[in-house]
């Protein structure tokens, strides 16, 4: 098989957003998620390359769950607009499941095993808190996606505990159903087509349409420094999807949303380069200036924990843990402006130097142990 039609039948399966992939944004970067999760092998990546895929594809969704910049996306996994009223649960089976043994109303998906958090959380704030059935067919110890029942459970267990925190009640909660087959099942996954009730065009607007609908709890967000605008970079879908299905559950419960699911950041001693922000793959840190003042601002429901603003920092001021966070939106500093003592420029920062004569004095200081006279 040539590597245009391999390229080709890879594609029918799998998209790729090159700018959202952090290794290949930042070579030093080191995920390899897809890679690991895939259970065929079917991802090349390279430092500084976006993921190459070859025409062992599945199209099983593991990699896309894993993916934590949602550089990858899967066809067949784009979420119902709406849900059948009427219908006591949800169940949900994966397509090697025969379509006779499913009921009416089931939602169908690739592979249970491409289901993230953010996917589960969406569709039981969209239900109406009703129980969620994810249906075990008996089927995956012989499927080559079958790997993917392990990160079933442990995303299950995950969303579970979210929602719990957020005010769901126990009962309600999403589970993993055993209910065997009669029928035997397909050989492998299908091809998109033969399952999808959309086209390609339609599942790409679905999921333009469920991001911007995750985004509307936040962008109006607001601190002290009034609105906070985000520049889109790369777009962390499943983040954005749980963060606003939880907000939404939480309201109705009285609750607040579960700092579980929100990251933090602590800042130490900061000079107030900005070069954190300019380096966050989502925009979840933005470097903000108005009049005379300077604000770090942290949007925590953009924020993946990638830890690449902790790496960049000079300062090694910066501190990412993945849960715990407070609010989800922080300003985490503010500075006002200040007149540089070696150039007279004006400029934010903790120190009497600007960044630029701050880096000059550094090399400076530098040369002169290095060169200096010996005693």
């Amino acid at each position: 098989m040539n590597r245009q039609v391999a390229e080709k039948m890879a594609d029918r399966r799998l998209q790729v957003t090159a700018g959202a992939c952090l290794q290949q944004r930042f070579p030093d970067y080191v995920c390899g998620l897809c890679v690991e999760t895939c259970p065929v092998r079917a991802i090349q990546l390279s430092p500084g390359q976006a993921p190459v895929i070859d025409a062992h594809c599945l199209g099983c969704g593991q990699c896309a769950a894993a993916c934590p910049g949602g550089a990858l996306q899967t066809d067949g996994f784009a979420l119902p607009d709406t849900v059948v009223e009427d219908a006591a649960e949800i169940q949900i089976d994966c397509w090697r499941v025969p379509q006779g043994e499913c009921a009416p109303h089931a939602l169908r998906v690739p592979c249970l095993g491409g289901l993230d958090v953010g996917w589960l959380a969406a569709l039981f704030d969209r239900c109406g808190e009703r129980p969620i059935h994810l249906l075990d067919r008996g089927g995956c110890a012989g499927c080559p996606a079958g790997a993917g029942m392990a990160a079933l459970r442990s995303t299950l267990a995950e969303v579970r505990m979210l929602l719990f925190e957020a005010g769901a009640p126990m009962e309600s909660l999403p589970t993993l159903t055993f209910l065997p087959s009669r029928i035997a099942f397909a050989a492998g996954i299908p091809e998109p087509e033969s399952e999808q009730r959309m086209g390609r065009r339609a599942f790409f607007r679905g999921l333009a349409g469920s991001l911007a609908r995750s985004a509307e709890a936040f962008d109006g967000a607001q601190d002290a420094t009034g609105p906070i605008v985000l520049r889109n970079k790369a777009e962390p879908l499943g983040r954005m999807r749980l963060l606003t299905a939880l907000e939404n559950i939480a309201r109705r419960h009285g609750r607040s949303l579960p700092s579980r699911a929100l990251p933090q950041i602590s800042l130490g001693e900061c000079s107030g380069h900005g070069g954190c922000a300019k380096v966050c793959p989502t925009g979840a840190l933005r470097w903000q200036e108005r009049d005379d003042e300077a604000t770090l601002v942290f949007f925590a429901a953009r924020c993946i924990a990638c830890g690449q603003c902790a790496r960049s920092c000079p300062d090694k001021a910066l501190r990412v843990q993945p849960s715990g966070g407070g609010a989800a939106v922080d300003a985490l500093a503010r500075w006002k402006a200040k007149t540089c003592s070696a150039c007279g420029e004006a400029y934010f920062g903790g120190g009497p130097l600007c960044a630029a004569c701050l880096k000059q004095d550094q090399i400076l200081q530098g040369m002169a142990a290095l060169f200096g006279p010996r005693v």
